[in-house]
């Protein structure tokens, strides 16, 4: 027998998927997220996930012939602001471009109503303060040429004011060195003669685009996160070899993909675990024929969205983290602060849901592990949707006392003249309503109708709001996934090798074939060998050429893809762009005699590798009755009122079965809410379709 495994540690729950190649069965675990050291929830997760599998930790591991890791490790960092001690070595009189950051470092990434309030905003926390940042003499121009060369002498200068200033990473960005890297390069080599264990992070090789703020602002984040996660993934490695796993561990990327330890690039990790997640959807979509998909994801800390139209993510190229604008490619996935562990609070005569979070340490009240603040998993557990005896498969006993306790002092007193059911019930539909604003924001605020669309939910509180937070869309109905607890774990475990490359070009390239040809076979060769090195037979390679595009005069980009093999580049590029802007913003859109523009061209390179197979179940009939666990008083905001609600068992469903509601479904490590209206419908492969019976829905 032969697995493959995939990871995410997320601020509440580690999971851990592992998947039998043969029979394509499915086991998941979740552990407590251990954030004073990260590994130890993830043994702890993989121990009970090779249990329920029958085997030990080692005969688990020693079967793996996948091994996939999604870290929040980067994004901790960002998060908390601990990183590494970092330099910064730029062309001279540009020392002040990453404090200046472009002038919109104030709201970079903001609200609409922050940005209203422009005074009481401010730039983010310094990654770099002014005195570790060093100019060197050199010019580089726009065409890559050496108009002042830079001396191994004043590189040597630069680099030790920094190691005496005690660095521990060193971020290098020049200007104009995608054109030409040969003065980066230097400083990278002296930079290894002097301090060989000093990480270097080289603008010009995170970023061959046009924005030497974006391209620096990647560096300098790319340098504070580096000694941490490499710390990290080396530990990881240890371990698990330790325990006679015998396959290299690969990293999930924002882009999608995967990539080996030694090809990881720290910056592109952040929010790697979001990325597997709508890697899993996409998997789960080509096989159930749903080609627009809304991906929601509920953790412990955060709700995100992502879209799949016509089977393809959006990717956003520029990434906005804590601020700071980072030349990134990943996929496009929106987030606010809500979760099973945001915690409510009262905000004068306001009731008011997150974004802080009782995350994994102390967690919610009703964990019984210190947390004295109420959350959505207390008022969850208050309202008995959750079966105290049977969280987490039984192996945490939730403590409703202490829950109802939380709410009582916190809200109910405060708002709801001491009726804990009441602040319970406000809990619950406000966190739905604020999750369902996200999802028009990601949907119709973007010009997508939500009407053409399967939602999926995700995430161990996902499919218990999912009733909520899609309630008024319009969706056609929500999915959930059999493997939905542990959705990001099991796309990592999803996951192909994936590299992209891009390049920043000059508008009049499309009427230049021949050169066009040129450049993106450059790309292809670069990103392909980047793919190959990693022993991936060429066959089992695929090739995307996109381009970046707008129409003279306007701001905002759009992405296109052609085939790799085209002949007339520039013709198909300019039909895809205009067929695509046309599908996002309507034919009135386009003004007679409008010039597209092109902005940057890439590459994505897939290294096809093992990915879990789904199987099928056999037809089983409408009836659920085996899976009948008996009933059990839930109280349902939509009725405002307790209503004696069947409980099922998930894993003895069947395909076929038919659910009405009110019902709540069990899952190992997630709950499903069936509202009254609604019913829930075991497709071919065990997943539960939540179709909404009346207009409300």
């Amino acid at each position: 027998m032969s697995y493959i495994v995939g990871v995410d540690i997320g601020g509440t729950f580690t999971d851990v998927c592992a998947v039998d190649v043969e029979s394509g069965e499915v086991f998941a675990s979740k552990a407590r997220s251990t954030p004073w050291d990260l590994i130890e929830g993830l043994i702890e997760a993989l121990t009970l996930t090779a249990g329920d599998a029958g085997l030990s930790i080692e005969e688990l591991l020693a079967q793996t012939e996948k091994f996939a890791h999604g870290t929040t490790q980067t994004s901790n960092v960002m998060l908390t602001w601990v990183g590494a001690k970092t330099g910064l070595i730029t062309t001279r009189g540009f020392a002040d471009e990453l404090l200046i950051m472009r002038a919109r470092g104030r709201v970079a990434g903001l609200g609409l109503s922050d940005r209203r309030h422009l005074r009481t905003t401010q730039k983010p926390t310094q990654i770099v303060p002014r005195d570790l940042i060093v100019e060197v003499s050199e010019r580089i121009d726009y065409r890559g040429r050496a108009i002042v060369e830079l001396t191994r002498e004043e590189a040597e200068h630069a680099v030790r004011r920094l190691l005496d200033q005690g660095v521990e990473s060193i971020a290098v960005s020049l200007l104009w060195a995608h054109e030409n890297p040969q003065h980066e390069l230097l400083i990278a080599d002296v930079a290894r003669e002097l301090a060989p264990d000093v990480h270097v992070s080289l603008g010009h090789r995170l970023s061959n685009s046009i924005g030497e703020y974006e391209r620096t602002s990647t560096a300098v984040v790319n340098a504070f996160v580096a000694p941490t996660l490499e710390d990290y993934l080396a530990r990881l490695s240890q371990r698990v070899r330790d325990h006679d796993l015998d396959v290299p561990v690969l990293v999930q990327q924002a882009s999608g993909g995967v990539a080996s330890i030694e090809q990881t690039v720290p910056i592109r990790t952040i929010e790697s675990g979001p990325a597997a997640g709508m890697v899993a959807v996409r998997s789960l979509m080509e096989s159930t024929g749903h080609h627009n998909v809304i991906a929601t994801d509920v953790g412990g800390t955060t709700f995100k969205v992502g879209l799949l139209v016509d089977d393809q993510w959006s990717v956003a190229n520029e990434t906005i983290i804590n601020q700071y604008s980072l030349s990134m490619p990943m996929i496009d996935i929106v987030s606010i602060g809500a979760g099973g562990g945001s915690i409510a609070w009262v905000d004068d005569t306001r009731l008011r849901i997150g974004p802080l979070s009782a995350g994994g340490d102390p967690g919610p009240a009703c964990y019984g592990w210190g947390g004295t603040l109420p959350t959505v998993t207390d008022a969850d557990a208050v309202l008995g949707f959750l079966n105290p005896q049977r969280f987490l498969g039984g192996r945490l006993e939730l403590r409703r006392e202490l829950a109802e306790e939380a709410i009582r002092e916190h809200i109910a007193e405060p708002l709801f003249g001491g009726d804990v059911v009441l602040a319970a019930a406000g809990i619950r539909k406000i966190i739905d309503s604020q999750m369902g604003d996200l999802v028009r924001k990601a949907t119709i605020e973007r010009g997508h109708d939500p009407r053409d669309f399967m939602m999926v939910s995700y995430g161990g509180a996902g499919p218990l709001h999912a009733s909520g937070y899609s309630r008024g869309i319009g969706v056609r109905g929500v999915l959930v996934p059999r493997a939905a607890t542990g959705y990001s774990a099991y796309g990592a475990a999803s996951s192909h090798l994936r590299h992209s490359v891009q390049r920043s070009v000059s508008g009049n390239l499309l009427e230049d074939d021949s050169e066009l040809r040129r450049r993106y076979g450059s790309l292809e060769d670069e990103a392909t060998a980047f793919v190959l090195d990693q022993r991936i037979r060429v066959e089992a390679v695929r090739v995307t050429r996109w381009a970046e595009m707008r129409y003279a005069q306007q701001l905002h980009a759009v992405r296109v893809e052609i085939p790799a093999a085209s002949a007339r580049v520039g013709r198909d590029l300019t039909e895809a762009f205009a067929e695509r802007y046309v599908s996002l913003y309507g034919a009135a859109a386009v003004l007679d005699g409008a010039t597209p523009v092109l902005l940057r061209i890439g590459v994505d390179v897939v290294g096809e590798i093992a990915e879990p197979a789904m199987q099928e179940m056999p037809d089983d009939g409408p009836s659920a009755e085996a899976a009948l666990e008996g009933t059990r008083d839930v109280f349902w905001p939509e009725l405002m009122a307790w209503h004696p609600t069947p409980i099922y068992d998930g894993v003895k469903l069947r395909r076929g079965n038919r659910i009405p509601g009110c019902a709540v479904i069990e899952q190992p490590g997630t709950t499903i809410a069936v509202p009254p209206g609604a019913e829930c419908v075991i497709d071919r492969f065990g997943n539960c379709v939540i179709e909404f019976l009346t207009e409300e829905g």
